[in-house]
């Protein structure tokens, strides 16, 4: 019985994987001559240090790489940062990336912080029903802009185009782990779906 449970559960993170991955093929870009321009582009937040040792977040680092490509390119004109203004660590996500963008070079006043988005979802719901966006491009690492994709596909948005711009992959030792969580994140997805579930704050700015 319970090696028939594992086969279930490690059949259901492979189903939920491959079902997110295959909805945003063609719609996620490494190469920023490929990807069309847009108005806004949607910064995904994190944290500039590691929570486990304090180390520089290559998760971050590579985030704000893309966006200043982006932008530098002409591809975006306005960016929406989207993340947690008080961390499980204590951290301004928000502030903190903008702060990173403006020290290489781009205007502050081409940024706007939205610091309620406490997950992938409140993100992409408030980026439409808050901030009346609906055409951006995601940014994040490949993995994190095909599962905001799915989600602004199917929670019944008001959407009309979405794509993906992908910041580099992570690779140091720690990096892994939140690969291995990316699979349980995309269950969740589809729970999160079925159940109906909210932006954990209310829709206002």
């Amino acid at each position: 019985m319970a090696i028939v449970l594992l086969v279930f559960c490690l059949l259901v993170l492979m189903v939920c994987h491959m079902l997110v991955t295959h909805h945003a093929k063609g719609r996620v870009f490494s190469d920023v001559d490929s990807i069309d321009k847009a108005e806004v582009g949607l910064l995904l937040g994190t944290t500039p240090q590691t929570r486990l040792g304090r180390r520089v977040n290559q998760f971050y680092t590579y985030r704000i790489d893309a966006t200043e490509k982006l932008y530098k390119a002409g591809k975006i004109k306005t960016i929406l940062i989207s993340g947690a203004e008080n961390s499980l660590d204590g951290v301004n996500e928000v502030q903190c990336m903008k702060d990173s963008l403006v020290a290489r070079g781009v205007n502050a006043s081409d940024i706007v912080l939205d610091g309620k988005g406490w997950r992938t979802l409140d993100s992409v719901v408030r980026a439409v029903k808050v901030y009346d966006i609906h055409s951006f491009v995601v940014i994040s690492q490949k993995f994190h802009n095909e599962r905001a994709i799915y989600l602004a596909d199917h929670l019944g948005l008001d959407v009309d185009e979405i794509t993906g711009f992908n910041a580099a992959d992570a690779t140091s030792d720690t990096a892994f782990m939140i690969y291995i969580r990316e699979y349980f994140a995309r269950v969740k997805l589809f729970l999160d779906l079925l159940t109906n579930k909210q932006p954990i704050s209310s829709l206002d700015a």
